[in-house]
């Protein structure tokens, strides 16, 4: 399999974007306050990620196989959620999109400046699981 990094990164440009929407939809149904604070600060977050990514985009190619799945496994959104539901749809994005940044910095391990790049996406996404499983706690 031959990839770019532009083709990788389309692939993660689209998750931020769907991460995104995913967010701000559900932070527009969301019935408990402090669930729609979570979830605008989730969105902003993939937001945030989605416009560095837009920066990062170059052309250099890469030989590997790279994980893009997860996103879609983790559920689709429905008006009628629970809080409960939404949140545990979230987290299994953000594992799922954890999986791929730390795939994405191993295969450019020998390239320090991208590696860390998405070492820090990787660790941004544990970060955001983390805020959604304490948010499951109070619920």
């Amino acid at each position: 399999m031959h990839l770019t990094i532009n083709d990788i990164l389309d692939v993660a440009i689209k998750s931020e974007e769907s991460s995104y929407k995913f967010y701000s939809e559900m932070a527009g149904k969301a019935k408990l306050v402090e669930t729609e604070k979570i979830l605008k600060r989730l969105a902003q977050d993939e937001k945030d990620h989605l416009d560095y990514l837009l920066w990062l985009k170059s052309g250099e190619p890469i030989n590997e196989e790279v994980y893009f799945d997860g996103f879609e496994e983790a559920g689709e959104l429905n008006p009628d959620m629970t809080p409960e539901e939404v949140l545990t749809i979230a987290t299994q994005r953000e594992d799922a999109a954890a999986k791929m940044y730390n795939q994405m910095a191993d295969i450019f391990k020998a390239q320090q400046d991208k590696k860390f790049i998405f070492e820090r996406m990787a660790r941004e996404e544990e970060h955001h699981r983390a805020a959604v499983a304490k948010l499951m706690e109070e619920l």
